[in-house]
């Protein structure tokens, strides 16, 4: 693969392996057979992506994944920056007794997501896109890690 994945942690409430979520992003992009691109991901804290959903989308909000392709409409490629959030990751993962470093790679998975192709606008979308991130997930020994109650 001819990928380029770039990894920077500006946060400290979560201890993040990096070498996991290298081998995250790149099953997810040999699972789509993407050989050739650039994916830059941020890991940060609550008041960073906020500051970006304001930049961005002028809207005053924590979430938990941003995406932004930046790619050059070469079919086959990828060029894109995720970034996710590892405390809205402990929180939500808080609420359901589960794993924050799980739910932190479902972050990643689904912006990588939206960057191949898939939404979640309508009903169908939504369950086909989180049925591929529970696919994938189990098959990177995480399991089923989103919660849609």
């Amino acid at each position: 693969m001819n990928n380029q994945i770039i990894i920077t942690d500006q946060q400290n409430a979560l201890d993040i392996d990096h070498d996991k979520l290298l081998t995250t992003i790149d099953f997810v992009l040999g699972h789509f057979n993407i050989d050739r691109g650039t994916v830059n991901l941020a890991v940060v804290g609550d008041d960073d992506i906020r500051q970006l959903e304001k930049q961005y989308f002028d809207q005053d909000m924590i979430t938990d994944v941003l995406s932004f392709d930046i790619r050059d409409d070469e079919a086959g490629s990828i060029d894109c920056e995720i970034v996710v959030n590892a405390q809205r990751a402990i929180d939500e993962a808080g609420k359901r007794s589960s794993d924050p470093v799980a739910e932190l790679h479902l972050y990643v998975v689904h912006g990588l997501l939206h960057q191949l192709g898939y939404d979640d606008l309508t009903d169908d979308e939504y369950e086909n896109m989180h049925a591929k991130e529970d696919q994938i997930l189990s098959e990177l020994g995480f399991g089923k890690v989103f919660d849609n109650k």
